[in-house]
């Protein structure tokens, strides 16, 4: 696939994804996501084997540019909105990590702290 015809592809990923991220709708993001982690491997693959910059058609370095840029404006915006989830998950959901200091709540206590003492003393 040459290069020029990845990079159609690339940006039209980048513009769903974008429009995904637009919507905030959670199964369209994800397709979205990984429609778009696809396309940027072929865009990297088509990058590394095309022929050197000087030989390119004219404009295809700047799309190429833009769509670089585009893609890391995404890739941020997709961390931003992952912190956020992982934020109002935590003020719903209980904690994962286990209890260090005193009884978990509803924990039942099977056994009292017990002295051993060394035999024959």
């Amino acid at each position: 696939m040459s290069l020029e015809s990845t990079l159609s592809q690339v940006e039209a990923q980048l513009n769903q994804a974008q429009g995904a991220l637009a919507a905030l709708d959670p199964l369209t993001l994800e397709n979205a996501v990984a429609l778009l982690r696809h396309a940027a491997q072929a865009f990297a693959q088509a990058l590394a084997a095309a022929p050197e910059r000087s030989r390119w058609p004219s404009g295809l370095a700047e799309r190429v540019q833009a769509a670089a840029a585009q893609l890391g404006r995404l890739r941020d915006q997709l961390a931003r909105v992952q912190a956020l989830t992982a934020q109002q998950a935590a003020s719903v959901l209980p904690p994962v990590d286990g209890v260090t200091y005193g009884r978990a709540a509803g924990a039942v206590q099977t056994s009292q702290a017990r002295i051993y003492r060394k035999s024959g003393v």
